[in-house]
């Protein structure tokens, strides 16, 4: 987990769900949305707003396949 991360004025779902999804990804899990939606506390469509998000800053991106990944900071984009 990188803590710049807190210094990006997200919502509070996008800090919510990098952290799901670092904490997923030091597990060795794949990020799917399927993967993530059973340990996500709010309703379906905050976890979609919150994959937008972060996908919409560079935090996060999604490949050919489907999963999700997690970028360096250094491919963050400010708000």
């Amino acid at each position: 987990m990188d803590r710049r991360i807190f210094d990006q004025k997200l919502s509070v779902e996008g800090t919510s769900l990098y952290l799901l999804m670092t904490a997923l990804s030091d597990q060795g899990a794949t990020l799917r949305r399927e993967t993530m939606l059973p340990m996500w506390n709010a309703s379906p469509e905050k976890l979609d707003g919150a994959l937008k998000e972060l996908a919409g800053r560079g935090i996060a991106g999604q490949d050919a396949g489907g999963a999700w990944f997690l970028n360096p900071a250094t491919h963050w984009r400010p708000a």
